[in-house]
């Protein structure tokens, strides 16, 4: 199954979802945290990032604990390229340093964005922000509302410098593809 395809599966479920519940601040976390959930698989981390082949994929979220909350029952039992996906809730202040694979900063972190994000420049760690303006120094990936969708840009050099590579799935699915 293709990007396009699981992502459109994910979006149309989360939709389905939302509109029972009636809540749009509901659906904007239900639809970020089925894309946090799938950009799991289209990320290839070096190979030293995991001490084992078993070894999980951590989601480190700062700020969101809406998102995390749904990214919990998204992930739960579920895999990602091979890899159980496990959700950390990080605590104000709570170093990002070691403790996730992908680390998402939302809203509620705006403060302290760019502390997280420092802490884990030039790591193999997918970053993940949520910021409707231009994209946080650091950031690889940054969600925001066009035309009451949720899209994401990508910064392909943030990637490169972190060590990750992403697939051209993911890339061709971005809102804009930034080679800085």
């Amino acid at each position: 199954m293709g990007f396009r395809h699981a992502l459109i599966l994910a979006l149309v479920a989360a939709g389905m979802l939302c509109q029972a519940a009636d809540a749009p601040a509901l659906a904007m976390q239900r639809i970020k945290a089925a894309f946090l959930y799938k950009f799991a698989a289209y990320v290839e981390w070096p190979a030293k990032t995991f001490a084992e082949s078993e070894s999980p994929i951590v989601i480190g979220v700062a700020g969101a604990d809406g998102i995390a909350h749904e990214l919990e029952g998204a992930s739960a039992g579920r895999t990602a390229g091979g890899r159980p996906v496990l959700v950390h809730k990080l605590a104000r202040g709570e170093a990002a340093t070691s403790c996730c694979h992908i680390l998402f900063v939302g809203e509620d972190h705006h403060g302290q964005r760019a502390e997280l994000l420092a802490q884990v420049e030039g790591q193999p760690v997918l970053t993940v922000t949520d910021v409707g303006g231009e994209q946080p120094k650091g950031s690889i990936i940054n969600f925001l509302i066009a035309g009451d969708r949720v899209r994401f840009d990508i910064s392909r050099g943030a990637a490169e410098r972190s060590g990750i590579q992403l697939r051209s799935q993911l890339l061709g699915v971005a809102r804009h593809v930034d080679p800085r």
